[in-house]
């Protein structure tokens, strides 16, 4: 596969920028993957101790990058939330804002008001303000609990995405929604564990054109008593999805080693 094709495989997921590494260190790798030619993130409103969206923003002002984010991915206001925003703190607006997407409490995701499709309007205007630079792409339901999402329901959300051209997809289904998602919306974009991609590999690629696989690589290699080296594991992913267009890897790029394991790989 030439470097031009596999960077246009790979998306970068963002959980740990502004949280595990620093906001400034974020930012300077997400300079360092632009350069190389990667521009596709995978966020959430509370990645990174609520500083995702801000740093992405902040990166596309001078170079336009491409972003998918999530609606239902949900922190509480803790004091490990609490404590992620004051040692990143970086200034005091991006402070401020960190929080604006807590929730008091996690049940608040089992409330059928949480899901209706006007409550999440008006979260994806926020999250298009959050990212008002850069080119969003695709807004997913994380994870919605049963009887959730239904026929209708999908399709007057994707009615009101396409209005602000924007793609519809769930992340991390399931499995009642896994099948219902076969039948009825083969054509929605589907973020999946590495794991659920093995064990429903054959449905997948019989049934589903966008599929983005979320690959952890420690977890991955600790299930599968497998001690690859980065080369290898990235080589068997994209062999496994070379031949389907719209199938996608993510992977979290955290520190220099990563970061320069990539590149090492790309050259």
């Amino acid at each position: 596969m030439t470097q031009i094709k596999f960077n246009s495989k790979i998306i970068i997921g963002t959980s740990a920028w502004g949280s595990k590494i620093s906001y400034k260190k974020s930012l300077k790798i997400g300079s360092k993957l632009i350069k190389m030619g990667i521009n596709s993130f995978d966020s959430a409103p509370n990645y990174g101790g609520g500083y995702s969206h801000q740093i992405l923003n902040h990166l596309s002002k001078n170079n336009k990058i491409n972003v998918d984010t999530k609606f239902g991915d949900i922190a509480t206001f803790n004091p490990k939330e609490i404590l992620k925003r004051i040692i990143r703190y970086n200034n005091l607006n991006t402070f401020k804002s960190s929080f604006k997407y807590l929730s008091f409490v996690r049940s608040v995701r089992k409330n059928n008001h949480f899901w209706k499709i006007e409550n999440i309007k008006k979260n994806i205007d926020f999250y298009l303000k959050d990212l008002e630079f850069c080119q969003v792409k695709i807004i997913y339901l994380h994870s919605p609990p049963k009887n959730i999402i239904n026929k209708n329901y999908l399709k007057e959300l994707n009615n009101l995405l396409i209005k602000k051209d924007l793609n519809l997809g769930i992340s991390w289904p399931d499995e009642s929604d896994f099948d219902f998602l076969l039948k009825e919306f083969p054509n929605i974009n589907l973020q999946l564990s590495l794991e659920f991609f093995e064990k429903y590999k054959k449905e997948i690629i019989q049934n589903f054109e966008h599929i983005y696989i979320n690959s952890i690589f420690k977890n991955y290699c600790n299930k599968q008593n497998n001690s690859k080296s980065f080369e290898y594991y990235f080589r068997d992913l994209l062999n496994l999805i070379e031949y389907k267009n719209n199938y996608k890897i993510i992977i979290g790029i955290n520190s220099d080693k990563s970061l320069n394991n990539l590149q090492r790989y790309l050259t």
